[in-house]
Formats: C-alpha cells, structure tokens, sequence
C-alpha cells in the first residue's frame, strides 16, 4: 500500500504543476520571487531543483527564474539531454513587474532513465540580444546533481533483483507426522470417491500474475551476451516481447500481434496508468523496431538502459501495488467493474 500511494502522490505532483502553470496570470501573482531584492545586472537566472533523491522515472522539479530590466531583449530556450531525461512537463509563465524589470518562470517536471548513479543537470544560460560586435550580457545556473537510488521509487530501498521462487519450501519439522496424516488422508478420500463411482476432481489452481512471469523472464537476460548484431538483435527482440506479452495479460492489450503503431493506438484507449507511459513505450518500441527491421545497432549503453527501462515499467505498473488504485483486482489480476479488460486466457500462468 505505501508504494501504490507513493505512486499515486506523483501523479498528482505532476497533473498540479501542469494545472499550476495553466493558470495563467491570475495564479501568477500569489508566487513568491526568487529575489529579495531587485538585481543589479540588466540579467539575471537562478534555478531550483527539488527533490535531490529519487528512483527511475520518478518526477524531478526544476524551476528557472529569469529577470530582465525593462528594454532589455533575452534570448532563453531551456533544453536538456533525452538520453538522461524525458521531459514530462515544461511550462512557462507570463512575465510579471519586478522592481524596475520583469520577471518570468519556467517550470520542468523531469524524469530520470538512466540509473541507479548521480546524474548532472547541466547549466541553462541565457543572454542578451545586441547588435552585431556587441558584447551581449550572459547568466548562467550552476550545474545540479541528483541521485537516482534504484530502479524503483527511493522509499523502496535497493534496487530490482531477479525474483526468488513465488513459492517458498514448506515448514520440514515433522515430517513423519505430516505424511502419515496425508497417507490416512488419501486413502479414505480414494475410497469415498470410488463408493460414488466418481472422478478425482482436479486441484485448485495457483495463479501466478503476469508480474512475476514478466520479471522472472526479464531476468534471463539481464547479462546475456551483447557483442555480435545477432546477439544484440536477440537480445532486443526478447526483452520487447517479454515487455508486450506483460502488457498484453496485465491490461488486455493485444501487443504481441500488434505493430507498434497499432499498439499505440490502442494504449489511448488504455487503462490510465499505463497511458502515463505513453512516450517511454514508443521510445524503447521504436528502438526495438530498429533493432530488428533496420539493423540498426545501438552504443553498449543503450543496452542497459532498454533492460532498465522494461523492468521499471513492469514493477511501476505490478498489479499487487497499484491494482486498485487503477480500477483493477489485486487478487490474481482480474479486472473490476471499470478497469482495464484482460485476456482471461492469458492473464496468468496456472500452476495445477
């Protein structure tokens, strides 16, 4: 339960920045400044970074306030790296009077792809415009650093291993006692079964959900071999299809037999959850797509960062966390009245 609310409460930080910055200008005006005091330069930049610690895919906050003295021209166009971040949110205020100036914020809601380690926001710069052999005044930020603790959320504590049997040894003691009961046991229940002349009926089935299947898969190839096009494009092609198949029994969507483009079609109309991840599925699918079609070879460490992209997406969405706040039953990955439709045939392998 606290990850399924730890879940929930980013999704919520991020549909009220968005919101926040929408607000338009009415809103503006009950955001404190950055500034004590007016700057003493035509320029000026300052950013905040909140919070410093967090898990693969988790929101990273990022506010930059810019100040400019009134006729002053600036040219600022915030960007940062795709390899290291996505950018989820990126919003820009009105300017508003500061002293004898205007000010103006921009606000980014990050998320980290590439981890666990520190990553560095490097420095926004903004500038002047002056005419032609002028030298133009310059602001820059310091650069930033985060953690990125696990492949999970922080509050969580290590990072995702490769999952241990679902079904532990049983309790050992006593094991003359136990099978003389069980011996008794069957013996009476043959002959009860055959005085009515009917058939054994079959053992309860143990659903194992998609979840466990996906990551016990997944883990195959955590460190198969990565070195020749063919086991690369192998390597592409298993992690994608362990990937599609999780999606196909935990939100019924048909991403085995599916294009990516028809794959993306029907996520729209998907539970939201898994809508949430919209651009990190096209993105890794794309790759994938590459990989296999156009030959296309990555650099090594687009390996790792497809791997880790897969496992964090199977364990952000893990029905036994989030299945109710999604609409869905967390009891062996039936859907409830109002959430996603599954494929019954193929929800969960049945253990007899």
């Amino acid at each position: 339960m606290r990850c399924a609310g730890a879940l929930v409460d980013r999704l919520w930080l991020v549909l009220l920045v968005a919101l926040g910055c929408l607000a338009g200008c009415g809103a503006d005006s009950a955001v404190p400044s950055p500034w004590l005091d007016e700057p003493s330069l035509p320029l000026d930049l300052r950013i905040t970074v909140e919070p410093r610690e967090v898990g693969l895919l988790a929101p990273v906050r990022v506010t930059l306030d810019r100040y400019r003295k009134q006729g002053v021209e600036v040219a600022f166009a915030p960007k940062l790296d795709d390899k290291v971040f996505l950018t989820k949110v990126s919003e820009t205020s009105d300017e508003r009077p500061f002293g004898d100036g205007l000010w103006q914020r921009t606000t980014m809601i990050l998320l980290p792809i590439d981890g666990p380690r520190e990553l560095t926001i490097p420095s926004f710069r903004a500038e002047t415009v002056v005419a032609e052999g002028q030298e133009p005044q310059v602001a820059t930020t310091p650069t930033q650093t985060i953690t990125v603790t696990t492949t999970l959320s922080a509050e969580h504590g290590a990072e995702i291993e490769a999952p241990g049997d679902p079904f532990p040894t049983p309790f050992a003691g006593w094991w003359w006692l136990i099978g003389a009961v069980l011996l008794v046991g069957l013996i009476a229940t043959g002959i009860w079964w055959r005085s009515r002349n009917q058939s054994l009926q079959p053992h309860a089935a143990i659903i194992v959900p998609a979840h466990v299947k996906a990551l016990r898969e997944l883990a195959r190839w955590r460190n198969a071999k990565r070195e020749t096009p063919e086991e690369i494009d192998a390597f592409y092609v298993a992690v994608s299809q362990v990937l599609r198949v999780y999606l196909e029994e935990r939100f019924g969507l048909h991403a085995p037999e599916q294009t990516t483009e028809e794959f993306l079609r029907d996520l729209d109309g998907s539970a939201a959850l898994i809508r949430e991840y919209r651009a990190e599925l096209q993105g890794f699918l794309t790759q994938c797509d590459m990989v296999k079609f156009a030959r296309f070879v990555p650099p090594d460490a687009e390996h790792d960062k497809a791997y880790q992209l897969a496992e964090a997406l199977i364990e952000s969405t893990r029905i036994d966390r989030v299945g109710d706040a999604q609409g869905v039953d967390s009891h062996g990955g039936q859907p409830r009245a109002g959430g996603a439709t599954a494929s019954s045939s193929a929800q969960a392998e049945v253990l007899p």
